[in-house]
């Protein structure tokens, strides 16, 4: 009987040897794929002159690659083989290790003076892009062959997720405290390229432990499952997609007004990133460790901190920056919980994780390529810090009836009607005077809560949404401000002789 032949008597050692064998190749996995993210912008940063916009455009190529990643996951999870699947994949992993070492393609040595997102997304695609994809499958396909490998855990996989996301906020940890100054970024990528490798060896011993413990009936058993149970309903679709696309713009356009507005220091993407991650970690778990009630009073007193921050200015560096790093992670943390909350069984696992990513993408897409050419300031923060405010599980309850087969969309005439109103009072506030938006958020966003005869918790989300939908446009003013791909440009007139 050889090492990974498990069958028979060798059963039990498949049992005990998966989930070590799965976590371990998880957090290699994960960890690869975000310390490539920094290790691959310092490289291009010097090019570009360090403007906020790289790290937007960055976060978007990635998750767009994550998105096509998970696409190929769900892909290979629907073969009746788990041979096949993992022959296929190491193929991938091969072919992408003869992309490496990663370096810059010839190309980013000569910036266009326009079109400066569009050129850096083809210097990401032919640098890094193969690489990144493959590595990027790794966390649905290896949950989709824990699921079917008929371990006692494997009903529920969704906290491997947590777990992988270990990984990912140690890489964005340890490359600014250790790798980075301890490492060229030739070290680094030679670095990388062994960690790759390595990899493809974990793979496949996953590949084996799940064959050999049971994968293929697994696959045939979980085949039938998702054939026998009722699919998910559009609303739930949509719903994946809407509480995944709010914390990842948020996560976009945080970093742009930090970089923007407190400080363009280089790597400083990197905090809210982790946070970003370790809000995964906290909440896709049997237990969270954090409830609804205490998320959703945290986010009114972070937003209330936000708002009088936008009154009266800025108070220094580190109060400024806890406080919009502190609103930004409860915020994330309460629409992954609801994400969480409405979380498919294991035979939708790769669904699921897709339509998560392509709410990442959405939420990516609007605040790093979009928003800049709609809005003349970083005005899409406020509209994503209302947005969450209403993704927060009392909110969903009070608007939408709280369940996770419900709908986002708020019950009734008053409610749509409010929620239609506030969109005006945004659309507005670009063509307004700063006193008038400020004035028309308000009366908007109040009626709005009085009208829906909802919970007093809603009402005071509703009216907290409106506070910082009023100061946050009334501080930034449209009429003296203009964007472009190297950030905010405020124009002030001088009067008097000179």
């Amino acid at each position: 009987m050889t090492s990974l032949d498990f069958t028979a008597s060798g059963g039990s050692l498949a049992m005990r040897l998966a989930l070590p064998v799965f976590a371990a190749a998880l957090f290699l996995s994960a960890f690869l794929l975000f310390s490539v993210q920094p290790m691959f912008a310092k490289l291009v940063l010097p090019i570009l002159g360090g403007a906020p916009s790289v790290w937007s455009v960055a976060m978007v190529f990635f998750q767009a690659v994550l998105l096509a990643g998970y696409a190929y996951a769900h892909g290979l999870a629907r073969l009746r083989s788990t041979r096949l699947a993992a022959f296929i994949h190491l193929a991938l992993m091969g072919a992408a290790f003869l992309a490496l070492p990663i370096a810059l393609a010839p190309m980013a040595q000569t910036p266009p003076e326009q079109g400066e997102a569009v050129w850096l997304i083809g210097v990401f695609a032919l640098s890094v892009g193969l690489p990144f994809f493959a590595v990027s499958a790794n966390g649905p396909l290896l949950q989709a062959w824990f699921a079917r490998s008929g371990h006692h855990q494997a009903r529920d996989p969704y906290f491997l997720y947590g777990a992988s996301n270990i990984g990912s906020f140690a890489a964005l940890i340890a490359y600014p405290l250790a790798i980075e100054p301890l490492l060229t970024l030739g070290a680094q990528s030679r670095g990388w390229s062994a960690g790759f490798a390595l990899l493809g060896v974990a793979i496949a011993a996953c590949a084996a432990v799940a064959a050999s413990a049971g994968g293929d009936a697994g696959m045939r058993a979980d085949a039938r499952s998702a054939a026998d149970a009722p699919a998910p309903t559009l609303g739930r679709r949509f719903a994946w997609i809407a509480l995944a696309a709010v914390p990842s713009g948020l996560l976009v356009s945080v970093t742009a007004h930090i970089s923007t507005n407190v400080a363009a220091a280089p790597l400083l993407w990197v905090a809210p990133l982790a946070l970003f991650l370790a809000t995964f970690v906290l909440v896709f778990r049997e237990r969270p460790l954090v409830s609804d009630a205490t998320l959703s009073a945290a986010q009114i007193v972070f937003v209330g901190a936000a708002a009088a921050q936008f009154v009266m200015g800025s108070n220094g560096f580190w109060p400024t920056l806890v406080i919009h790093l502190g609103l930004f992670f409860v915020s994330a943390m309460a629409c992954h919980s609801a994400l969480y909350a409405r979380r498919p069984q294991a035979a939708r696992l790769t669904e699921f994780y897709m339509l998560m990513s392509l709410g990442g993408v959405v939420g990516g897409v609007f605040c790093g390529l979009l928003a800049p050419h709609l809005f003349s300031t970083v005005v899409e923060y406020p509209l994503l810090i209302v947005a969450a405010l209403f993704c927060s599980a009392p909110a969903l309850a009070a608007f939408a009836g709280g369940a996770p087969d419900g709908p986002l969309l708020p019950q009734g005439r008053a409610g749509q009607a409010g929620v239609l109103a506030g969109a005006l009072a945004i659309v507005a506030t670009q063509f307004l005077a700063p006193q008038s938006a400020a004035g028309l958020g308000l009366v908007a966003f109040g009626a709005f809560a009085l009208c829906l005869r909802a919970p007093r918790r809603a009402a005071l989300l509703a009216l907290a949404a409106g506070l910082v939908a009023a100061v946050s446009f009334a501080a930034f003013s449209p009429a003296r401000s203009y964007r472009s791909f190297f950030g905010v440009h405020k124009i002030a007139e001088l009067f008097g002789e000179y």
